[in-house]
């Protein structure tokens, strides 16, 4: 018998499977040249640096997240288009 609790679907790790905070929060502070980094292959690995940024502006700790070969999430790429469709990037 499964509950709720046991359910993926339900665990908040789910919601940022690949070990991120929610990119909502950490896109708009991330600089320039590794918004770049990351936009020239949205699918790539992120390397260690990018991801310990990453944490460093959400003040959080990264624990395993700097050992993982970390990726954007579908909806961090989705984020992203969206971003990009509504700013003027240059």
């Amino acid at each position: 018998m499964n509950s709720i609790l046991d359910d993926p679907a339900h665990d908040e790790r789910g919601q940022h499977s690949n070990g991120l905070p929610p990119i909502g929060v950490w896109w708009p502070m991330l600089e320039r040249p590794l918004q770049n980094e990351i936009l020239e292959n949205l699918d790539a690995p992120l390397r260690v640096l990018v991801v310990r940024r990453i944490f460093e502006l959400c003040e959080l700790e990264p624990g395993r997240a700097l050992r993982l070969g970390v990726r954007l999430g579908e909806n961090d790429r989705a984020y992203i288009a969206g971003w990009m469709h509504s700013v003027d990037w240059h």
